[in-house]
């Protein structure tokens, strides 16, 4: 079972592809535009557009009133597929934070040995 269901059930199966999305309001529909990471010269559309119906409906009682206000009239969908893009984008930035601490590790590795390296040279000149 995927952990992104929302996102999966809107055709978006590979969240490895998903760069980044962003969410507007035209009229009385709210806008999800998903950008993907795509190869250069891929025949493969670089983003998919989601249209949501702004709810009107008047809530019949003080608790669907209260998720009405809460949620400012957005689809139910909408928010959860927003939830699971920040869920993901968090994903991705902490990946590519270790990524980045991985390789400034090696680099460190590699300047360390290269300086012990000299100076047990240095040290076998003088002796």
């Amino acid at each position: 079972m995927s952990e992104f269901n929302t996102l999966s059930a809107m055709g978006l199966t590979d969240t490895n592809i998903i760069s980044h999305y962003k969410l507007s309001r035209q009229d009385e529909q709210e806008v999800l535009k998903v950008y993907f990471k795509r190869p250069e010269g891929s025949a493969l559309p670089d983003s998919s557009t989601f249209s949501f119906e702004r709810n009107k409906v008047v809530a019949a009682d003080t608790q669907a009133a209260s998720q009405s206000r809460d949620n400012d009239g957005s689809d139910p969908v909408l928010l959860a597929a927003v939830e699971e893009l920040n869920a993901l984008n968090k994903n991705q930035n902490n990946h590519d934070r270790r990524l980045a601490l991985v390789n400034e590790l090696d680099r460190l590795e590699q300047i360390m040995a290269a300086k012990l390296r000299e100076l047990r040279e240095d040290l076998n000149r003088i002796v």
